[in-house]
């Protein structure tokens, strides 16, 4: 058996306080010593140049901040229909592009699994290159989460490999949260 072809992608802003914590990760992670099946990519918030990147490969593990209900440096892992691409009202492109390209791969038959580990972040707004201490203080636990991943010889179960992705849609008005999931026609 082969092992999976992986691709370990690292975003988020590094001169905003916690959107840096994947760059960070990223940093840890290009000084180790990774398997030979494990690419690692640092994307910073450029998604839409990434599809051709992701086409072809086994697993995806997405490190990014996730706003989430829960407090500020809580560790999370996620599946892609549970990102929300809004924050305060607003569209975070760069999870838009992201849960986008998954869902045309999924349309052209080359979903791969998708395992995405982040951080619930405390300040996304103050200028600066190092996360808030709380945040900086995940590095180490998200590192480790990253490792066992690679390591794994079976599917996380995050997500099933061939689940469907969520519908997304460019337009969302107000407050109404967008479907879940492609509505199968009568």
């Amino acid at each position: 058996m082969s092992k999976k072809n992986i691709l370990i992608l690292c975003a988020g802003y590094p001169f905003t306080t916690d959107t840096s914590f994947g760059y960070h990760v990223f940093k840890i992670l290009e000084k180790m010593k990774l398997p030979e099946n494990v690419e690692l990519m640092e994307i910073g918030e450029f998604f839409p140049l990434i599809p051709s990147v992701i086409e072809g490969k086994d697993k995806i593990i997405f490190v990014d901040v996730y706003k989430t209900e829960d407090q500020p440096g809580t560790v999370v892992s996620l599946k892609p229909e549970d990102i929300s691409f809004t924050w305060r009202d607003a569209t975070d492109v760069a999870k838009f592009h992201f849960l986008e390209t998954l869902q045309d791969l999924y349309l052209m038959g080359k979903y791969p699994e998708t395992v995405i580990i982040g951080v619930v972040p405390k300040d996304i707004k103050t200028i600066g290159a190092e996360p808030t201490p709380e945040i900086k203080r995940k590095i180490p636990k998200v590192v480790e989460l990253i490792l066992k991943e690679i390591s794994m010889r079976k599917p996380a179960s995050v997500k099933p490999h061939g689940s469907k992705p969520r519908r997304i849609s460019t337009v969302q008005r107000g407050k109404k949260k967008l479907q879940r999931t492609t509505k199968k026609k009568a």
